[in-house]
This record gives structure tokens, C-alpha cells and sequence, in this order.
């Protein structure tokens, strides 16, 4: 597509649809992930992935960093027509990628029990995720790969093919969950290799494009050269996004913390169904994002100020609507989609989930307005007001968790997080309205 003729409507949907598609499926095959442990291996399988999932969201927030950064510059480059420039970008990346597999994959492997103990965890539910995290940190090349090399791909100029990559490995990943939980009844570790053979798809697809002479930023061996200016730069532009999932994991150790001391293990399990529930709409502001990066950078090269404006109006107005949709159904009945993870026989953790659903997920509408303007303001270059976005979520959310619970008990660690997205949504809609002027 010639993004310079096209117009904005047009664009928008080139690159949303297939990167709303690609996350979708990813979080279609995270829901079923969810599905099958909490069927075969129980509540206290739920609770240990949530235990353990705080240090696979540092790979994820590496990986998201280096996507997003290379991406960034490298639509920018191709929109002031100079694709050498970013081609360089996306060499970087590969570089990148591969010196933080070596370097995080040893450092969190040594790191995970001290940090599964620290959150409380004990007896099975200990070594359930101890058993989730040992493949999964052994396998952080792919893990970092599967996250970070769509991204890249779709800045290339294929997004159709990321979505594809994307969907062919979580399709593998739902089939070998089957294979490997439900018939041949491998516990935990059978959900992480799943995941990580599914990842291992469509890293191989990705790769494989990107020395190929069908992409538009062909790599050849040649071109494999390292420039710590440019990978700095890259870094800087991504750090928000890494922020973002960091932000997250230490959300869900703060979660798990208080959880196991105003409850039980079986709230840790409600605050697992609740994440993946959660996680299904973050996905879906993360896809719309995405699809809006690539023509916001292209635009912010090519100085069209006005597109800009219409790319983040059609971005907002989406995430919103579904957003508010799916806030409305789920205080109508939590019940239903808490059965989908929980055996009919187990009534006390179907109640216990129900409960948190109405709670926590009250204000889930405002996660997606603050991913779609953190990406908005990186797709332009500015670093700063993206990464302050994710900075002040942190600094509001832990003082209301803190504070909350000692009130309200339980219910305070539930109505935290919805409390503080009203309160920083309100801060962030200022620093939207200022850069909507300068655009003007």
C-alpha cells in the first residue's frame, strides 16, 4: 500500500486488521492455555502460572522493547523514504534480541525460586510453577523472538504474514495443549512446552522473511553490523513499551503478595481467570495499536499532521467501545466466563471468581485508552510522555493497593487497579489534549 495516496481510513484498516487478528488468536490460544490448566491440573495449577508469570512478562517487556523501538524507526525511515536507514533499525533489533536471550535467560533461571518464594508461594502450587518456569526460561530465545519478530515483520512491510506467523503458532500451541495436557496429562510443563513449540513457529516464519528477498528491508549477511548508536536509539523509543509489561508483572507480584495474605490461594486462582480475561482485551488495544503505529510513524516522517489526528481518533474509538462492551457483559454475568476455567463441582472457587470479575474488571475500558496513547506518542517519537504514561500507572496503582486493603480487605485488592485507571486516565486525557493542539 502507498501510504503517501492512500487515505487514512484505508490504511488504518490495512494494518489493524491483521494485528488485531494476530493478537486476538494470540489471545484466544492464552485463554485456552488457561482452559486447560485450570481443567487438568486445578486451581492450584491457575494460581502457580499467575505466581510464575511475572518473570515470563520481563522476557515479554524485553522483547516488546526492541519490537516496538526497531519498528518505530524503521516506519519512520521508510516514510522519509530512506530504507537503507531502516533496514539498519531492524538489524539492531536481531542483535539485541539475541544478547538479551543469553543474558536474561541465565539470570532468571538462577533468579526463580528465591522469587517464587517471596510471593508466598508453598507445596504444590510451589512447585507447580517452579515445574512452568524451568521450560519456559529455558526456552527465552523464543519467547523473546515470538514477540519481538511480528513486530518487525509488520514494519517490513507485511503485516499480513506477522498475523499469519502469529496464527499458525498459537493454532499449534491450542492443538499440543490438547496433546499434551489433556490426553497425555503432562501437568504444567506440558502447557509450557506447547507455548514455546507454538512460538517456535512463528519465530521460524518471521526469520525466514526477513532474509528473504520477498521483504521490502531484505537482510543480507553483509548488512549484519552492529551500531550501538542506533540500537540505543531503538531502546529508547521501545522503553515504555518495556515499562508497560513490567509494570504489569509487578502489578501481578504486588496481586499475589496481598492476595495470599487478606485470602488463599484460591483468590490467587480468581486473579489468574481474571488475567486472562484482562489480557484477551489488552491484546486487543495492543492489536489496534499496532495497526496504528506503523501509518502514525509513517505520517510524523511525511509531517501530515492531520492524519495523525484521524489515525489515534479511529484507534480510541474502537478500543473504547469493545472495551466498555465487555465491561457491561461481565457485570451482567462473570459467572459465565468464569465456567469456561472452572470445573461445575468447584462452586466455592466459581463464587470466589465471580466476585473478582465485577470488582476488578470495572474499569478494564480505560487499560485500553492507555496503551493506544502510549503507543501514539512512541509512534511520533516522543519518548518522554509515553514513558511517563506507564511511570505514573505504577506510581498511582501501588499507593491504592497498599492503602485500599487495610479498608476494605480483600475487595481493596480487587477495586485498586479500576481506581487508578480512573485517576491516571484523567492525567493522561491533559497530556492528550496538549499534543492534539500542537498537531492543529
Amino acid at each position: 500500500m502507498n501510504l503517501h495516496q492512500a487515505t487514512v481510513a484505508r490504511a488504518f484498516w490495512h494494518y489493524t486488521l491483521p494485528s488485531v487478528a494476530a493478537l486476538m488468536v494470540s489471545g484466544t490460544y492464552q485463554i485456552v492455555d488457561g482452559i486447560f490448566v485450570g481443567h487438568f491440573v486445578g486451581g492450584n495449577g491457575l494460581a502457580a502460572i499467575s505466581l510464575a508469570w511475572p518473570l515470563i512478562g520481563v522476557l515479554l517487556a524485553v522483547g516488546m522493547m526492541i519490537g516496538i523501538g526497531a519498528g518505530a524507526h524503521a516506519s519512520i525511515h521508510l516514510g522519509a523514504q530512506q530504507p537503507n536507514k531502516a533496514r539498519e533499525y531492524i538489524v539492531q533489533a536481531l542483535f539485541l534480541l539475541l544478547g538479551f536471550s543469553v543474558l536474561l535467560g541465565a539470570l532468571l533461571f538462577f533468579l526463580s525460586p528465591l522469587f517464587l518464594s517471596f510471593q508466598g508461594a508453598e507445596g504444590e502450587t510451589l512447585d507447580f510453577g517452579q515445574h512452568y518456569l524451568n521450560w519456559m526460561l529455558a526456552g527465552t530465545p523464543v519467547v523473546l523472538g515470538s514477540i519481538a519478530l511480528p513486530l518487525l515483520v509488520r514494519n517490513a512491510g507485511a503485516p499480513r504474514l506477522a498475523t499469519l506467523a502469529m496464527g499458525l503458532g498459537a493454532v499449534a500451541n491450542i492443538a499440543l495443549d490438547a496433546l499434551f495436557l489433556g490426553y497425555l496429562g503432562y501437568g504444567l510443563e506440558g502447557a509450557a512446552l506447547a507455548t514455546l513449540l507454538g512460538e517456535l513457529l512463528s519465530v521460524v516464519l518471521c526469520l525466514g522473511y526477513l532474509f528473504s528477498r520477498r521483504s521490502k528491508l531484505t537482510i543480507a549477511p553483509n548488512q549484519l553490523v552492529w551500531q550501538s548508536q542506533k540500537a540505543w536509539h531503538l531502546l529508547k523509543t521501545g522503553f515504555s513499551s518495556m515499562l508497560m509489561y513490567l509494570y504489569l508483572s509487578f502489578s501481578i507480584v504486588l496481586h499475589n503478595i496481598l492476595l495470599l495474605k487478606y485470602g488463599t490461594s484460591l483468590h490467587v486462582a480468581a486473579f489468574s481467570i481474571a488475567g486472562y480475561l484482562m489480557t484477551f482485551y489488552y491484546l486487543l488495544a495492543e492489536g489496534v495499536a499496532g495497526g496504528m503505529q506503523p501509518i502514525t510513524s509513517f505520517y510524523q516522517g511525511a509531517v501530515q499532521k492531520r492524519k495523525i489526528q484521524l489515525a489515534y481518533r479511529y484507534a480510541c474509538s474502537i478500543v473504547l467501545a469493545v472495551g466498555l462492551l465487555f465491561v457491561l457483559v461481565i457485570q451482567w454475568s462473570p459467572a459465565f466466563f468464569a465456567h469456561f476455567f472452572i470445573s461445575t463441582t468447584d462452586t466455592v472457587l466459581l463464587e470466589t471468581t465471580s466476585h473478582a470479575l465485577r470488582l476488578f474488571m470495572l474499569a478494564m475500558f480505560l487499560d485500553g485508552f492507555l496503551v493506544i496513547t502510549s503507543t501514539w506518542f512512541q509512534s511520533l517519537g516522543q519518548a518522554r510522555p509515553a514513558t511517563m504514561i506507564t511511570l505514573g500507572n505504577m506510581a498511582i496503582q501501588v499507593p491504592f493497593l497498599l492503602i485500599l486493603p487495610q479498608w476494605l480487605g480483600i475487595d481493596g485488592v480487587w477495586l485498586a487497579v479500576p481506581v487508578s485507571n480512573v485517576v491516571l486516565s484523567s492525567l493522561v486525557l491533559i497530556l492528550v489534549v496538549r499534543q492534539w493542539r500542537r498537531l492543529c
